[in-house]
This record gives C-alpha cells, sequence and structure tokens, in this order.
C-alpha cells in the first residue's frame, strides 16, 4: 500500500512536545512518510494546547488555518489531538467541520490507525507517559532532549485544568526512564531536562516516597549526559534529599524552575498552592545556601479573583526581594470547570495586563542588573545553533532552559553545536549575554 504523507503541527509546552514526538513515532513506525511542510502532507495533525486562553485562541487559530490546507492543497483529512481535544470534543467537531477525527490524549493507538497506511500494531498502547518511546522522533537539536519522568497531576490547583485533562498523576519507573536515557546519550544526547507536570512527586505513586533525588543520582551515572536540567518542581514538595542531590552532583545543572504562582498567603490558600509566604520564603533560603550560583526561575500570576491592589505591591515586593535569576507571569485566565472560575471578585482584564506589565518591568531591572554582574566572569556555555546571519553561535548558560530563557551570543568559528564551553562573558544585548571562549 502506497505511504501516506503525513505533517504534525505542535503547540504548547515540552510536555506537549513529548507527545508530538511519540506521535510522529507510532505513525512513522505504522508506515506513514513524515513531512516536514504541512502543503506537502495528505494527513494533518495538530497537537493542540488547550492550558489558559491565549494557548487556546493559538490552536483554534491553527485549526482553521491547517483547514485551508484541505481546498488549497493535496490534505485530504485534518485529524486534531492534544489537551484542547481532550476538553473539547464535541465542541471542537461541532464547531469546525473540516475536522475529521478529534482525538483524546489516551487514544493515540486510534489517530495512528487514522493517519497511517492501513497497517495496524500488534500490541496497543493506551497512554503515551508509558513505555512505549523507544520509536520516538525527537524535533529537538541532537544534542538535548526531554526526559519524562510522569504525567498527570493530583495537586488540584483551583486555578488549573490539567488534572481533568491529564488525568491523576503516574510515573514512569526508574527503570524505564534509565532506559530510554541511555538511548538518548547513545543517540548523542548532551543536555537532559527533566520535566512532567510535578517532577518533585516522582515516584511517589510507585515506591510510596518520592524518588527524584534517586533518579537523578542514576541519571548522573550515564556517560555521555553532562547536564541535567530539572523543570516544573512544586514549592510544597521540595525535601532534604533533592536539594542535597542537586547541590553535590556536578551534572546536574544549577537551575531550578520553581513556579510560586504567587507571595500572598490569602491568594495562594485560594489557588490551593499548600504553601505559605513564609514557607516559600524558607525554602529558597535553603536553596540558595545549599547550592551555590544557583539560577532560580519561577513563574506568577497576576489578577487572581480577590487580588487587592495591597495583595499585588506585596508580590511586587517579593519579586524585588527574592530577585530571580529568570521569571515568567500570566494573567489568570478563568478556566471553567475549575474552582477558581466560580469565585467573586474577579479582577478586571485591563487591570491583569497592566499588572503584568509591572512586573516584567520590575524584571526586567532585575536580570539586566545581573547579567551585568556576570560580566567578566566564566561560565559554563552549550552552543545550541548558528544565528539568523549565519556569522555566531547562539548557546545558553547552564542556568538558561532551551526555548524559555536568555542566549549568550558567541562570535567565532571554532565551535560547533553541542560542544559545552566554559566561557568569559564580555558583555550583554537585551535580555542575552555576549560571551567567549575561555583561553
Amino acid at each position: 500500500m502506497k505511504s501516506k504523507k503525513v505533517a504534525l503541527i505542535n503547540l504548547g509546552c515540552s510536555k506537549n512536545l513529548v507527545d508530538a514526538e511519540e506521535i510522529l513515532g507510532r505513525v512513522a513506525e505504522a508506515g506513514s512518510t513524515i513531512c516536514q511542510h504541512p502543503e506537502d502532507a495528505e494527513v494533518l495533525i495538530i497537537n493542540t494546547c488547550g492550558f489558559v486562553d491565549d494557548s487556546k485562541k493559538e490552536s483554534i487559530d491553527a485549526i482553521f488555518k491547517m483547514a485551508k490546507l484541505k481546498e488549497d492543497a493535496r490534505c485530504k483529512k485534518l485529524i486534531v489531538t492534544g489537551c484542547l481535544a481532550q476538553r473539547y470534543p464535541s465542541e471542537l467537531q461541532k464547531e469546525i467541520p473540516e475536522i475529521d477525527h478529534v482525538v483524546g490524549l489516551k487514544d493515540f493507538d486510534t489517530l495512528v490507525d487514522l493517519s497511517a497506511s492501513g497497517y495496524k500494531k500488534k500490541k496497543a498502547s493506551s497512554a503515551l507517559c508509558g513505555d512505549d518511546w523507544r520509536n520516538r522522533i525527537r524535533l529537538t537539536p541532537k544534542h538535548y532532549a526531554y526526559l519524562r519522568i510522569s504525567d498527570g497531576c493530583d495537586n488540584r490547583c483551583t486555578y488549573c485544568a490539567i488534572p481533568g485533562i491529564r488525568g491523576r498523576f503516574h510515573s514512569r519507573t526508574i527503570e524505564n526512564i534509565l532506559e530510554e536515557a541511555h538511548q538518548m546519550a547513545d543517540e548523542g544526547v548532551k543536555e537532559i531536562n527533566v520535566i512532567s507536570q510535578d517532577t518533585t512527586s516522582y515516584g511517589i505513586d510507585l515506591y510510596g516516597k518520592q524518588q527524584l533525588h534517586v533518579l537523578l543520582e542514576k541519571l548522573s551515572r550515564i556517560e555521555g549526559i553532562e547536564w541535567i536540567r530539572i523543570l516544573y518542581t512544586h514549592p510544597r514538595h521540595f525535601y532534604p534529599e533533592l536539594i542535597s542531590a542537586i547541590g553535590r552532583s556536578d551534572k546536574i545543572c544549577k537551575y531550578i524552575d520553581l513556579p510560586i504562582q504567587h507571595s500572598n498567603d490569602t491568594i495562594l490558600k485560594e489557588m490551593g498552592r499548600g504553601v505559605t509566604h513564609a514557607q516559600i520564603e524558607s525554602l529558597i533560603d535553603k536553596l540558595r545556601s545549599h547550592i551555590p550560583k544557583l539560577f532560580l526561575r519561577t513563574s506568577v500570576i497576576v489578577g487572581f479573583p480577590g487580588e487587592t491592589e495591597e495583595y499585588f505591591t506585596g508580590l511586587l515586593e517579593f519579586v524585588r526581594q527574592i530577585q530571580f535569576e529568570r521569571l515568567g507571569v500570566f494573567t489568570y485566565s478563568r478556566e471553567e470547570g475549575t474552582p477558581a472560575a466560580s469565585l467573586k471578585e474577579q479582577v478586571p482584564k485591563e487591570i491583569k495586563e497592566q499588572r503584568l506589565k509591572e512586573v516584567m518591568l520590575t524584571q526586567q531591572e532585575i536580570v539586566l542588573k545581573k547579567h551585568k554582574n556576570l560580566v567578566r566572569n566564566t561560565i559554563s556555555v552549550i552552543v545550541d545553533e548558528k544565528d539568523e546571519t549565519g556569522k555566531a553561535w547562539l548557546g545558553r548558560t547552564y542556568g538558561d532552559a532551551p526555548d524559555v530563557d536568555s542566549k549568550v551570543i558567541i562570535r567565532e568559528n571554532h565551535l560547533k553545536v553541542g560542544d559545552i564551553k566554559k566561557m568569559m562573558i564580555t558583555g550583554t544585548r537585551g535580555y542575552d549575554l555576549l560571551g567567549k571562549t575561555e583561553t
């Protein structure tokens, strides 16, 4: 049977990217040809995000854009999957008739049957977060990858729809994760980015206790893996053994992604975060005292229901006080079906947007000052790619995660993708740094 040409458009976070990579692996295994350009494909798969309003809008816009290819190009079938499809299957099918199939998160074998060339796998496998990673087609550059250690979430933050979309928290076994990590190393991966909805809870469902520190120590022994980065930690679930493991390992990047979401106790309680201002502050003190040269990234939400001007001012002051190396800020998105959606005192859109600007301006001052202090210092940098001109390399310090943080611009010719070098920071350009290899 003639091979079908399939293209996938991926939207959303790194966890969605892993979904996309596993989907492509299954589709290719089933006999289809993967196309780089949607215009060349007979089957289009859109892996959507449905987390907040902006991501939902981006997903809908992408669906409409790809739907036009059914008229203007060779596309014969449009399949929508991912978080938005899981959350609103009937609504999508009803409102956008150009969609041929809506496939939820637990039905990827159905997706393969719909998109492939008549081939059916001998053994079905339901959830993506499991053992079915071996044919994964990675979309990241060769030298770094995302390693998902669990899926789902049990935290039940009142603003978040993820538990309803992704289901209960469930971990992969240490053995299975290590097997995948060894394969990554064999393929040339040097940097592993550990992800899940809540990495700090890893193992509690399988082993009866948190086991991220054990997993990290085992990952650190894999030859070829030089950087291990931890993303999506929860401040309520940090524990002493984990802090110790990060502090003593040369391979674990001194970088922690710690979304605090807010600093006000009333708001934190309404959010269901399970921590207080004092506990967050104490944790940050412990992290910085036990992990030298730590880069701390956080995210905050402004405009949560009931956030008064006083509460917001307190958050702004907390950001100034803590001096996070990296910070992302989001306006509260009122998600249907979540407890926070029914709260009174919803904050007007214009106030939320103004507060976002204020946080970003405050953080901008902090980052620029910290970057200025890095000048004439030496720091480890990984080389990612050439810039648009082809005349300089773009890299990242150990304190910068792929796609979300700052870059290092290096004007040297002798480097190659994947190199990890000690570099002298020579200056700054906006949020980015200028560097040269240490002589």
